[in-house]
């Protein structure tokens, strides 16, 4: 079986004999079933469900990366995990993974599309962004949150306002020219977030690397849910846990914000862009490297100069954290609108 998934300026051909892992990815992928652009460059990765070949010659080895041992310096890349072996040759765009086991045969082929896709996004300018990236009544705004720090659990309370409208739960993309794009794919969620939300859009997975997640099918809240105009001039909040009675937000020094956006968008910081893939040491990989570095490094900048940063406090009432950060980004929506402009600080 064929799943063809159009990413802009790539598509990811994905080949295997596993009916049920196809109708997963077609789940996990299905903003992206349909082509939106040409695409310039055609991958193709193969899943195959059997024992993998652990004898089979990897190259030099290069380095290990969470529960992955990666193999070969140059455009070809064997990554051996357990139970599990990934292989990618970038100067073929082909790439294949092979597992005994069901759900490992899933994860890792859904990060070597992720991990694809984003090495053709990043060289057409297109960056992901660690964050929670919604549009509320037209105006983009960016959650910036730890891995765990509760983004997800916002974007649900938040995505139940039909005005709002979604970039990515998990990684928007930021473009050189500081606007916002969307990258959305399936919800992954915290075992007790997804009570009310009907068993026929979830799944469970069992993450080898940060356990048990619910999957929820973007399909849920309607693809017409995901806001398909480049969002401009977007509200940036640095979230932050606290113990405070209510919600509030401060404005950021602009040097600090500069500072967090570069390093956030330059290193791909908590993105999962599975540096056991991507990382090449070969000339044209060194150049990739390279080119990245300087692409993302003017998105940064483009977003902070067309950008307004907050600390955003947030108390561990969900529901109110929505409510507040909702009516503040239409008060400032509202201002943008009228040609006046922000507030130096902004405390509430």
């Amino acid at each position: 079986m064929k799943l063809v998934l159009f990413f802009g300026p790539c598509s990811i051909s994905v080949d295997s004999a596993d009916e049920n892992l196809i109708e997963k990815l077609a789940r996990d992928f299905s903003y992206f079933t349909a082509p939106r652009a040409d695409p310039g460059a055609c991958i193709t990765v193969t899943a195959e469900r059997r024992e993998p070949d652990r004898q089979a010659d990897g190259g030099r080895y290069l380095f290990t990366h969470f529960n992955g041992r990666a193999y070969g310096w140059g455009d070809s890349r064997r990554i051996r995990y357990p139970e599990t072996l990934v292989s990618y040759d970038a100067a073929a765009n082909r790439g294949s993974v092979v597992s005994s086991d069901e759900e490992l045969l899933h994860h890792y082929t859904y990060y070597l599309i992720i991990a694809l896709a984003g090495i053709h996004l990043d060289a057409r300018g297109f960056h992901r962004f660690h964050a929670l990236g919604i549009s509320v009544a037209g105006k983009p705004a960016l959650f910036c949150m730890p891995i765990s720090g509760g983004k997800t659990t916002l974007g649900l309370a938040l995505i139940e306002d039909p005005e709002i409208s979604l970039y990515s739960e998990d990684t928007p993309l930021i473009d050189s020219r500081g606007r916002v794009h969307p990258f959305a794919v399936r919800w992954s969620l915290r075992e007790g977030h997804s009570a009310a939300i009907p068993e026929r859009f979830t799944r469970i997975k069992n993450d080898p690397v940060f356990g048990k997640k619910i999957l929820v099918d973007l399909d849920y809240y309607g693809l017409d849910r995901v806001t398909s105009t480049p969002g401009c001039s977007p509200l940036v909040f640095w979230s932050v846990k606290s113990c405070q009675e209510r919600p509030s937000v401060q404005a950021i020094h602009p040097l600090r914000s500069l500072a967090l956006l570069i390093y956030y968008i330059v290193t791909g910081k908590d993105c999962p862009q599975r540096a056991e893939v991507i990382l090449r040491f070969s000339p044209g990989g060194i150049r990739m490297i390279a080119s990245l570095f300087c692409r993302r490094l003017v998105a940064a900048v483009r977003l902070w100069r067309s950008s307004a940063s907050y600390w955003f406090y947030m108390t561990p009432d969900v529901p109110e954290n929505a409510a507040f950060i909702k009516g503040f980004i239409r008060e400032k929506s509202g201002v943008l609108r009228a040609g006046l402009p922000p507030k130096k600080s902004d405390r509430r």
